[in-house]
């Protein structure tokens, strides 16, 4: 595909950043080995090539690198990218009305009168726009294709949280369908454990119903971490300062207490292994 930069709308762009670390998108880490630059290079524009094709048009794209440059970029559905020789257009800030004195005061944005938008009930089907989406990912599921299930639910949610944004009923509908999804497969509990908490406190924070649904997705947040306690306890315990977080915020103070009791107990444990060649740990 042929790009014509100067027709791409200046809006939705999206921000790719490289660390030594690994790389996010506007904030949200992409699961790729830390180090490999072009491995996560590949990974990022993969996933912007699926917002791109959702959207059915190119998006603009700044890709950071770790020494601090910047590229202006422009990415097609087919996964084409065009790096540009002009930074990406500004978006103009609201107008701003003066008073009396002559000075700038609040800010005023062009109104345009508009019918309100409906409410929209939890639990109501997904938009038109998505529904073809959705309907693959319940055949996925139904055919036992989990992989194939929770790729679709995350492009779906990305799509969606673009357009109604991230508490609204539709996003986190399916947010919360592919935590379930991804709580199935328990192949990476670290993984898992991390988008059940931001799964629990999204739905927290929209007021997500039914409020059992919130309650189940953050004792199944305690319970992975739990278990990934036993087999990993490091990992363990890198999570355990989110978990509790969210714990709280959703006013759990047993499970609280449970988690701080077993990072008291751990602490000294990982940070003084036993040496078995150390005279200490020999026999």
């Amino acid at each position: 595909m042929t790009t014509d930069a100067g027709r791409v709308p200046a809006t939705p762009l999206y921000t790719i950043t490289l660390t030594g670390s690994g790389v996010s998108i506007d904030g949200e880490p992409i699961g790729v080995p830390a180090g490999d630059l072009p491995a996560a290079r590949l990974a990022a524009l993969a996933e912007i090539r699926v917002r791109a094709a959702l959207r059915g048009r190119p998006v603009r794209v700044t890709a950071k690198e770790p020494d601090g440059s910047a590229w202006p970029l422009v990415v097609d559905p087919d996964g084409h990218v065009t790096t540009l020789s002009v930074p990406h257009p500004v978006v103009p800030p609201p107008t701003r009305a003066a008073d009396d004195s002559g000075r700038s005061a609040v800010p005023v944005a062009p109104v345009t009168p508009v019918a309100p938008e409906p409410a929209v009930k939890w639990g109501a089907p997904l938009p038109a726009a998505h529904q073809e989406a959705w309907a693959r990912l319940l055949a996925a599921h139904g055919a036992g294709d989990t992989a194939t299930a929770i790729a679709l639910a995350e492009r779906t949610e990305a799509a969606l949280e673009a357009e109604y944004g991230p508490l609204h009923p539709y996003t986190v509908q399916v947010l919360s369908a592919r935590a379930w999804l991804v709580l199935g497969r328990r192949d990476d509990l670290s993984a898992t454990v991390r988008l059940l908490v931001r799964t629990a406190l999204r739905r927290r924070r929209a007021a997500a119903q039914p409020r059992s649904e919130t309650a189940r997705v953050a004792g199944n947040a305690h319970a992975a971490w739990r278990s990934l306690a036993a087999t990993d306890p490091r990992r363990a315990l890198e999570l355990s300062g989110p978990l509790t977080d969210m714990l709280e915020e959703l006013g759990w103070p047993g499970h609280t207490q449970d988690v701080v009791r077993w990072v008291e107990e751990a602490t000294p444990r990982l940070a003084f292994p036993e040496d078995p060649a150390s005279p200490e740990g020999r026999t």
